[in-house]
């Protein structure tokens, strides 16, 4: 599903393309992605607004819009595991699962959510309670160390709660996991402080190489790497280390990558490695 790198790739390459734009229409293919209220609401809410900006919290894509008559208001969209934005011209076909439709005079930005787990909600009180961004400025090893500490939970779990940590999710946890050599099971208030640098670091590593690597996409019109289902090759040839490559030989050692379930979710990570 999309997680940090994804929404924040997507917040960077619409805001140039949108910015000063207004709603002039407002469609709902897809009713359940705007409920509780009905499209028509919906629709009325929005339509006639002014696009001042766009912004990532966590893994909600937040619309900062203005009204004529100068009144704020924000939207509050996430992507859930199948959603994708994409930017049209008015002769080009909606995609097949079109689910809201921004009409922007000549244009139309377009939510495609196959799976509609996905939601567009008004409001600052749709923004969720989120822990500290890790691709901010302040966030220090000191800062995630902190964060670890009140969690008795395996560390895995800890970091993809995002009361706890901002925007990370199943993929770039593992990874992040697997560059610090740290076992995903180990309770996150026993990671001792020097494996707290190492998961800073990488986790910092991992999610901006990773927005790189989506705007690259992005502009390229190339799948992201959430809609390919994972990456084959080397992480040198655009790969991954672990996320799911479980039987498959560890990059680094050769030990077959081991998957497991924590919390309902996948994970996967090279026992000889990630001992620490």
């Amino acid at each position: 599903m999309p997680e940090l790198p994804e929404v924040e790739a997507f917040a960077r390459w619409l805001l140039p393309q949108v910015r000063g734009a207004r709603l002039e229409s407002v469609d709902v293919p897809k009713p359940r992605l705007v409920r509780p209220l009905r499209p028509a609401a919906f629709a009325r809410a929005l339509e006639g607004c002014r696009i001042v900006g766009l912004r990532r919290a966590g893994k909600c894509l937040l619309w900062d819009l203005e009204h004529p008559g100068g009144r704020p208001e924000l939207l509050v969209s996430h992507l859930g595991m199948t959603g994708v934005w994409h930017v049209l011209s008015e002769g080009q076909p909606l995609p097949r699962h079109a689910a809201v439709v921004f009409g922007l005079g000549g244009r139309r930005v377009v939510l495609e959510d196959p799976r509609q787990f996905g939601h567009l909600r008004l409001g600052p009180d749709a923004v969720p309670a989120l822990g500290p961004e890790p691709l901010a400025p302040g966030f220090t090893a000191e800062r995630l160390a902190t964060v670890l500490a009140r969690c008795r939970r395996p560390v895995k779990v800890g970091l993809m709660d995002p009361a706890r940590l901002a925007g990370v999710g199943n993929l770039y946890a593992s990874e992040a996991l697997f560059l610090a050599g740290i076992d995903p099971a180990t309770p996150a208030d026993a990671v001792d402080a020097e494996a707290v640098v190492r998961l800073h670091g990488a986790l910092r590593e991992v999610l901006a190489a990773a927005v790189d690597r989506n705007l690259r996409a992005l502009h390229s019109d190339h799948p992201m790497l959430y809609q390919q289902g994972g990456a084959s090759g080397s992480p040198e040839q655009g790969g991954l280390w672990v996320y799911d490559r479980a039987g498959q030989p560890c990059h680094r050692c050769g030990t077959p990558i081991v998957r497991l379930v924590q919390a309902g979710r996948s994970t996967f990570w090279c026992p000889r490695c990630q001992t620490r």
